[in-house]
């Protein structure tokens, strides 16, 4: 009898030590999935974050473009039209 229980005492020895790598192996894996998505997750925050700066990065230079196209065509557009009133001005003298 004290051999029988002392099989059955290595057999529950061997299902706890199974026990325990199965619960460790689990909870690895609930570790390692947890980790990967929060890696995951951090670097979609960050690809958002940075899309969003280049964009706004993109449309602030965009409309600085704008502006100083329009500040060169508008001074260029002066500057016609003070050519155009020079000539006028020589043409009437003339006539």
């Amino acid at each position: 009898m004290a051999e029988q229980k002392t099989a059955q005492q290595a057999v529950r020895e061997q299902y706890k030590v199974a026990e325990n790598v199965a619960e460790n192996a689990l909870r690895a894996w609930n570790d390692l999935a947890a980790t990967t998505a929060e890696f995951a997750f951090d670097n979609y925050s960050k690809s958002l974050r940075y899309s969003q700066e280049a964009r706004a990065q993109a449309d602030r230079l965009a409309g600085e473009s704008l502006a100083s196209y329009r500040r060169v065509y508008e001074e260029g557009f002066k500057a016609w039209q003070g050519y155009l009133q020079g000539v006028s001005q020589i043409m009437s003298r003339e006539n």
